[in-house]
């Protein structure tokens, strides 16, 4: 009898350690996935980016939020020229993110340079993907200027 409910203890003990186990997997394998600005490209972004209030985790999070809703485009199905320019953007915004991550160890004088002008990149990708996102015609110089703006080294102050 003793020997049965020692089995039984046992049997528990490592379901229980198998559960937190995969339970510990999906949560980080989660998290990773919501590190990254596009789905199914991984990220150096770090896993503590997910809930940082970092102004570089925040800028990293909203480059994230500007790009899936740059892919909800109702046109971008069908229209090669709007598949093209999701894509540079994309590369581009990729580009910032990593300088992004870059800066977050850098020393503060550099930091605040390299996110002052990451936040108006940022934002101006945000109203790019809003008006793309609504059906709003192609613009074509305003995704160059939003591309060389995400892809221009950051002009250090003096």
């Amino acid at each position: 009898m003793i020997t049965v409910v020692v089995v039984i203890v046992v049997i528990a003990c490592v379901a229980a350690v198998a559960g937190v186990f995969v339970m510990t997997r999906r949560i980080r394998a989660t998290a990773l996935a919501s590190a990254e600005i596009i789905p199914g490209q991984p990220t150096n972004a770090p896993v503590s980016w997910a809930g940082s209030h970092d102004p570089e985790a925040r800028l990293h999070r909203r480059i994230r939020d500007a790009l899936a809703l740059l892919r909800s485009d109702p046109k971008l199905g069908y229209e090669g020229a709007r598949i093209d320019a999701r894509v540079r953007i994309e590369l581009a915004a990729t580009e910032l993110d990593n300088r992004l991550i870059a800066a977050a160890a850098s020393p503060g004088r550099l930091r605040e340079s390299v996110v002052a002008q990451s936040d108006s990149a940022v934002t101006e990708l945000e109203n790019v993907a809003a008006a793309l996102s609504s059906g709003a015609d192609l613009d074509l110089a305003r995704i160059e200027a939003l591309v060389s703006q995400m892809t221009s080294p950051p002009q250090l102050e003096n």
